[in-house]
């Protein structure tokens, strides 16, 4: 291996003791959970779709984006390494064309399944002004990207994963890692039903596969932005109606995408941006 390539998950194999691994991954999480938390009780917003509250949501995820990425670098400074291409980070380029990768990879399907729903009488409408939708989606997106996946990815699919897989195989960090998102998913909503369990642990899984498959943590950031950002939009914005049951619009915004994206990730030479 050169110096120029970056270093994968994988291919990360510190024998630093098992204590050091359980502090690290609970330091992680602990300051993810805490920021997320506090930022919540800072906004104190009874409309969370306001264009305040989601002005909020955008600086607030400018802090807590900030505070992540610099605890990343302490920690994985702490444990003898100098970059963040051991949390998923490979060049610029690269990283954009995998966050691309991620976000056009949820939509396609996600927007095909809205189009079948569509031609089977429950069509996803606009019932805002043209103006007022794109700038609730601009807010929205952005919300979305700085408050939510690029903390949780960093943490989740970056962090987390690079140093369960100093001692274990791919699949078992998958499987780690989902269980630590989901637990922690339920932790932050205070509880949560068998509904949603299931979904943060496929969400968990597919995220984790695609992270390794593609080598960068931003094609986990550019899925989990679009679905988030989509199912906010579905299920709490009233700039879109959904003419179908929820029970339609989760088939459309998880079963379908997120199947797809694993079906994807499988075919050899997909997405694989460190090559």
């Amino acid at each position: 291996m050169t110096d120029s390539e970056p270093v994968t998950a994988q291919e990360l194999r510190i024998p630093l003791p098992l204590w050091t691994v359980l502090i690290r991954i609970a330091s992680m999480i602990g300051v993810l959970v805490a920021a997320l938390l506090l930022a919540v009780a800072l906004a104190n917003s009874s409309d969370p779709t306001s264009y305040g509250s989601l002005r909020t949501r955008i600086l607030s995820g400018l802090v807590i984006s900030g505070l992540i990425i610099a605890m990343l670098l302490a920690l994985i400074r702490c444990s003898g390494h100098r970059g963040l291409d051991v949390a998923g980070f490979t060049t610029a380029v690269r990283d954009l064309r995998a966050f691309c990768l991620g976000f056009i990879a949820w939509s396609v399907p996600a927007a095909a399944t809205f189009f079948v729903l569509a031609l089977l009488g429950s069509p996803l409408q606009v019932a805002a002004p043209s103006a007022e939708f794109w700038l609730v989606l601009l807010l929205l997106f952005f919300a979305v990207l700085l408050s939510e996946a690029i903390p949780e990815e960093l943490v989740f699919r970056g962090y987390v994963s690079a140093v369960l897989a100093e001692r274990l195989s791919s699949w078992w960090v998958i499987g780690v890692q989902t269980a630590l998102f989901v637990a922690t998913a339920v932790l932050l909503r205070g509880g949560a039903n068998p509904l949603d369990v299931s979904l943060f642990a496929a969400m968990g899984f597919v995220l984790g596969y695609a992270r390794l498959v593609t080598g960068s943590v931003w094609t986990a950031v550019g899925i989990h932005v679009a679905f988030q950002t989509a199912s906010q939009l579905v299920f709490t914005h009233s700039i879109i109606k959904f003419d179908g049951s929820p029970e339609l619009a989760m088939i459309a915004l998880g079963a379908v995408p997120f199947t797809g994206l694993a079906i994807l990730a499988s075919v050899p030479g997909i997405g694989r941006t460190r090559e």
